[in-house]
């Protein structure tokens, strides 16, 4: 009985503690100051997601995900204090969600391959959920053109930050005596789950139906001109970030309770 309790309380992962909260305090701040610095060759886009990408690869989603909502913070109260006016959840969403996806399929699939699936999943969550976007914010006469621009763009700033993401995570196991993706050789005794089947299950369905409800809104008038009125309106800027934006929300939220089924995870970088 007494191995039991003991088993269970070395299995029990506490996720804000005094030493997670510093990291995503630290990181952060790099990845908010990261987001003021832009890319001259490719104007609005910042290399502010390697820092969370950092974080995700080598500490976890926890990490990744509260960086980067830390950094949009920062972002949107130095350069557009607005945005909290139209959407104050905004900075729950779109990118720190991606570093949950990143970070479960990093650690999911096999090395060597999770490296070349990382960045893809990276490539692959923005795509999904940039086409609604640029029907909703700029309308249908112009989203064939941004569509294309926002995927290269996106796949050249998500290939370099996964990159540097990966490097500065392998110089680390380095520096720490550690081999590279260390979650590999976690004892299979050490393996636990602290997932719920039933929020796996709410998640999955709340991800499905915010997907949807964005799609079917780009494909039906109310994305049209005479509804929304000119691109980039206030209207749209409305409809982006309360019927397209939580797309990014609901893929997030069902990769972090698919995440939980490896406590292991959590309980190596407490």
């Amino acid at each position: 009985m007494k191995d039991k309790e003991e088993e269970a309380k070395s299995r029990e992962v506490k996720l804000w503690t005094a030493k997670r909260a510093a990291r995503i305090a630290v990181f952060g701040a790099l990845t908010g100051a990261l987001s003021l610095i832009p890319i001259p060759v490719m104007p609005g886009m910042t290399l502010d997601p390697a820092i969370a990408a950092f974080a995700a690869v080598y500490y976890g989603a926890f990490e990744g995900y509260w960086s980067y909502v830390v950094g949009q913070a920062i972002r949107m109260l130095l350069r557009n204090p607005g945005e909290f006016l139209v959407c104050p959840l905004a900075i729950f969403m779109g990118s720190p969600c991606c570093m949950t996806v990143i970070a479960w399929i990093v650690r999911k699939v096999r090395y060597p391959w999770n490296i070349p699936a990382g960045i893809l999943s990276g490539i692959g969550f923005h795509a999904f959920t940039i086409f609604p976007y640029c029907v909703v914010y700029y309308g249908w006469d112009f989203t064939p053109f941004c569509f294309m621009m926002q995927v290269i763009g996106g796949t050249i700033v998500v290939s370099i930050c996964t990159i540097i993401a990966l490097g500065g995570s392998m110089y680390m196991w380095k520096m720490h005596k550690q081999p590279i993706f260390p979650w590999r050789f976690i004892p299979v005794k050490e393996r636990f789950s602290i997932a719920n089947r039933k929020r796996i299950i709410i998640s999955f369905i709340c991800m499905i139906i915010l997907a949807a409800i964005a799609y079917g809104f780009c494909f039906s008038p109310y994305a049209s001109y005479q509804v929304l009125g000119a691109p980039e309106s206030i209207h749209r800027k409305y409809a982006d970030a309360w019927i397209r934006h939580p797309i990014t929300l609901g893929i997030g939220w069902f990769f972090w309770e698919i995440y939980k089924r490896h406590g292991e995870w959590l309980k190596q970088t407490e």
